[in-house]
């Protein structure tokens, strides 16, 4: 006990600085910019755009010249986010950063000028380590954070934890008339269920395997006559099943059903060893009489 609270009050110095900082210096942010700023820049500085309600709309895309490439904005509720890079051959002065809507694809509809970036001056040396920085920088993160309650899912990336063995509902916003036609289909499912509905919705409900493991999982769908391999429909995350669930006594059950057979394996071999070794003492003292 002595030596455990030695060591407790040693690493106490190396804890300090964490549980001051919160957990919100856990990760690492980056500079945010926003409708109507202007935010001073230099090569392979990493933006967060965060957009309100109002100040564009889900998919749309936010580029500029001084972007290694074009933003596309995702839900992180309650934010439209997405995250841009400067370029590294960026030379100094101030860009426009332009908005075009995801529906927008004829000539005359033009970009709004959103917000601007002012960059900086930068040297050969800098503009060389820009560029290592650049290539090392982790994909982005697709999943999206949509409003719980919003109906599932919302996108093909609205990723929704639900627990192992419950009962879910899938609801489709964009297949008007297709009652019945669509099945779908995912590791995480006991069955395929068929979304069904006689107006612009279709719903169908899909109860989650009691032994999917935590994770991610991918949900298909597949329609008559579809050709090629399956398509991507929606994603979710399986979290363990709830204590006192229909999952967890099964757990038990098949736990103890487990360790009642190696139980009595283990017992009849105990028996069988105390059987032979009874046997080999009173041959033992047969074979010589005292």
């Amino acid at each position: 006990m002595d030596r455990l609270r030695t060591a407790a009050w040693a690493a106490l110095p190396l804890l300090l600085p964490f549980l001051a900082a919160g957990p919100a210096s856990a990760a690492q942010s980056t500079p945010s910019l926003t409708y109507g700023s202007v935010r001073s820049v230099r090569p392979g500085d990493t933006l967060t755009v965060e957009a309100r309600s109002g100040e564009a709309a889900y998919g749309d895309t936010l580029r500029s010249a001084a972007f290694v490439a074009t933003g596309t904005l995702r839900m992180r509720d309650p934010l439209l986010t997405t995250t841009v890079t400067i370029a590294c051959d960026a030379r100094s002065g101030t860009y426009p950063v332009l908005r075009r809507g995801a529906g927008d694809v004829g000539p005359d509809e033009h970009p709004f000028r959103w917000a601007r970036v002012r960059v900086g001056p930068a040297d050969e040396a800098a503009r060389r380590a820009c560029r290592d920085k650049v290539k090392k920088l982790p994909a982005p993160d697709p999943e999206e954070r949509w409003a719980p309650g919003d109906t599932w899912p919302q996108s093909p990336w609205d990723v929704r934890t639900f627990r192992a063995g419950s009962r879910i509902t899938i609801t489709d916003n964009d297949d008007e008339g297709a009652d019945g036609q669509i099945r779908l289909s995912s590791r995480a499912f006991t069955e395929r269920p068929v979304l069904r509905g006689a107006k612009a919705v279709l719903t169908a409900t899909a109860t989650l395997t009691c032994d999917a493991a935590p994770g991610r999982y991918v949900v298909y769908r597949h329609e008559p006559g579809q050709k090629g391999p399956d398509r991507p429909w929606a994603r979710l995350r399986i979290a363990p099943a709830a204590r006192g669930s229909a999952c967890s006594t099964q757990a038990v059950a098949h736990s103890s059903g487990t360790s009642g057979t190696a139980w009595t394996a283990g017992g009849a071999v105990l028996a069988a060893a105390a059987g032979a070794t009874v046997f080999l003492r009173a041959r033992s003292r047969r074979a010589n009489p005292a």
